[in-house]
């Protein structure tokens, strides 16, 4: 990589640098705008410039960093486009709103640590299928804080800017050169997206994300409630699934009541949710509720009346406490639980809990894992052959293994246009409240989702 940015050309750890009063800035164009080829500018620029300067190069300011004012640089881009030719002077360095873009990042790790800088790059598709979506909500989670405050209060972040948000909605702006004809039909749309959490997040105006996770929000459903799909939406339909609970197009957005097998004690199926006024807890009880109908009894862990009330209205049939799961459920060799979704942290006091209220054959699926996770105690579950799964909704992005949760977005999607469920959008949302700008602040949306005492889910609106 060879960045050039003077006239007279000298070594710098390796890159070959410029300096000038006045820059030639080649940066990719973003539409069909009428441009200079290469061959008809040779008379517009310096003659000091070398044969390398002529590549298409794009700017990388310092990130997150407003106030310190570097040298621009312009790296040299291996992808042979059109581009045009912007000129930008030193003194007054201005910078093209077209290859620029308004975040919300850190340099430092610490939620405290969220400013925003309006000079970060904006991203361009790339791989073939990549899509630059301009994102108009952000899905906020816990998942948010526990990237922003895994290393100490301070500690520089080892990629410059750091931005999270892992889901969202917006619009397709622009995709790679190689997308395919029904790649090039996603171009505009309004979708719904799942982030790549190894890249750039979703505390930003734009966005790369990959075509295999985004879904288009289909006619009569709010971007609001779309938003609140990508992270805690999939995490529950997989949860269920990997309980043998399954959700399909057809019964969930047909109106279809799925018969269940019959509990091995002969009672009714029962589904267990430890955290269940959560956003993922709140999507399984009304997914599971849409599919089984009342074939399936659901309790939930609650720990007010509040959380208790909200439950009841995404559609569980009874709420306990979490201290109360041995007293208030069957334990013992037959327990009373086929089914459970753990959304809290498995200490040894909890999981010994489930392992006692779980039914033979029975099925556990872990969301949150901590310290405890390192010593669990399987004894009563292999004594019961029961099954102990975790879910991560990342792991196949990060594993690269199978990409496709696009149709994970898309049966939620079809199932809230139907009707049959609602987005749990929490009843504390406001939309005035949900710009970024007042999310941020303290005491906002974004500090009550670190909090963890949120009841459904919150959306931050992406502005200016």
């Amino acid at each position: 990589m060879k960045i050039i940015d003077s006239d007279s050309e000298q070594q710098n750890d390796g890159f070959a640098v410029r300096q000038s009063n006045y820059y030639e800035r080649h940066c990719f164009a973003d539409g069909p705008h009428q441009m200079r080829k290469p061959e008809d500018r040779e008379a517009s620029l310096p003659s000091t410039v070398s044969n390398r300067s002529r590549l298409p190069l794009v700017e990388t300011p310092h990130r997150c960093q407003q106030s310190e004012r570097r040298p621009a640089a312009l790296i040299e881009h291996p992808i042979d486009v059109r581009y045009q030719i912007i000129r930008v002077k030193r003194s007054n360095r201005t910078i093209s709103n077209k290859t620029m873009m308004k975040v919300l990042g850190t340099s430092k790790f610490g939620r405290q640590n969220l400013a925003f800088t309006s000079n970060h790059p904006r991203p361009s598709p790339i791989k073939s299928t990549d899509l630059l979506i301009r994102v108009i909500y952000t899905d906020l989670n816990p998942v948010d804080h526990h990237k922003l405050n895994m290393k100490p209060d301070g500690t520089p972040t080892p990629s410059g800017c750091f931005i999270v948000g892992y889901g969202g909605v917006g619009i397709v702006e622009s995709l790679s050169p190689d997308a395919t004809e029904n790649e090039k039909q996603l171009l505009h749309k309004q979708v719904c997206f799942l982030a790549d959490p190894r890249n750039d997040g979703s505390y930003a105006q734009y966005i790369v994300v990959d075509r295999r996770l985004v879904a288009i929000i289909p006619d009569g459903v709010p971007l609001e409630a779309a938003s609140c799909i990508p992270v805690a939406g999939v995490t529950a339909l997989e949860c269920l699934e990997k309980v043998g609970l399954p959700v399909s197009n057809n019964n969930i957005d047909k109106g279809v009541i799925t018969s269940i097998i019959s509990s091995p004690s002969g009672d009714k199926y029962r589904l267990l949710i430890v955290g269940g006024s959560g956003g993922v807890g709140s999507w399984a009880t009304q997914l599971a509720r849409s599919v089984y109908g009342p074939n399936i009894e659901i309790v939930c862990t609650t720990g007010s009346q509040e959380s208790s009330d909200w439950c009841i209205k995404m559609g569980a049939n009874e709420t306990i406490f979490r201290n109360e799961i041995e007293s208030k459920l069957g334990t013992g060799p037959k327990g009373s639980c086929d089914s459970i979704i753990c959304l809290a942290e498995p200490t040894t006091a909890l999981f010994a809990s489930l392992a006692e209220v779980l039914r033979p054959y029975g099925k556990i699926a872990l969301v949150v894992a901590g310290e405890g996770i390192k010593s669990l105690d399987m004894s009563f579950i292999f004594f019961k052959c029961g099954t102990v799964c975790t879910e991560t909704v990342f792991s196949s992005i990060r594993c690269g293994y199978f990409i496709d949760q696009a149709s994970s977005l898309r049966r939620i999607l079809e199932a809230i246009q139907s009707g049959r469920i609602t987005a749990p959008l929490s009843d504390a949302w406001e939309e005035d409240k949900s710009d970024w700008k007042n999310a941020v602040e303290k005491g906002g949306y974004i500090d009550m989702v670190g909090d963890g005492h949120v009841r459904g889910k919150l959306v931050m609106k992406i502005g200016e």
